[in-house]
């Protein structure tokens, strides 16, 4: 069984609320991801995506690392 979280968008003007389902790939279909495992969360609302770390029953979002230059 797929396991959703209650998330909040990080992405600047967005804000949008909800319960979605993680995916290993960025932009992939939802999987069930092991605790302590890096996933996606795919937006609906702007459409953008943003890497989490799923930790039991919560997901924290990673830092975005610019690439340098």
């Amino acid at each position: 069984m797929l396991s959703s979280y209650p998330v909040a968008c990080p992405h600047p003007n967005c804000g949008w609320r909800g319960n979605l389902v993680p995916s290993l790939l960025r932009g992939g279909d939802g999987e069930e991801i092991a605790s302590m495992q890096r996933a996606w969360l795919h937006c609906p609302r702007c459409r953008r995506d943003w890497e989490v770390r799923v930790t039991e029953d919560a997901v924290t979002v990673m830092p975005v690392i610019a690439p340098t230059e």
